[in-house]
């Protein structure tokens, strides 16, 4: 007996298909996610500049999406804004919050987490963090 095709795809959401410069491993859907990050920067980016070619060629060319696209081509879209997506998100220039399955996202987490319990600490008792190591 066969097996179904569904059972045999990767799983957008949860199979990692690749791995950037920085080591993350990544799904197709965070893949799609920080390209749409990108590129929604530039629109935002070049819309305060008084420029709309990117929004123009988008909207003219009817793109099917991120999303919609295979692994192949995700990825080379991907490997096109890799770059442009760490400089962006270091600089704070994303302006859609990260996916929350993005490894960058879940470092985020962890350090906002552990910043909010040190700052409990600091308000009950002040006199036990000074000098208290990390």
């Amino acid at each position: 007996m066969g097996k179904r095709l569904a059972d045999i795809i990767l799983d957008k959401m949860s199979d990692p298909a690749y791995e950037d410069l920085k080591g993350h491993k990544l799904t197709h859907y965070v893949m799609a996610e920080r390209c749409l990050q990108v590129e929604m920067a530039k629109i935002y980016n070049d819309y305060s500049e008084g420029d709309y070619e990117t929004l123009t060629y988008i909207l003219e060319g009817g793109f099917k999406g991120f999303h919609n696209m295979d692994l192949g081509e995700r990825i080379e879209e991907y490997k096109g804004v890799e770059e442009t997506f760490y400089t962006l998100h270091e600089a704070d220039g994303l302006y859609i919050s990260l996916f929350e399955d993005d490894p960058l996202a879940k470092k985020e987490e962890k350090t906002i987490v552990a910043d909010a319990r040190d700052h409990h600490l600091i308000n009950q008792d002040f006199k036990r963090m000074v000098g208290k190591k990390k």
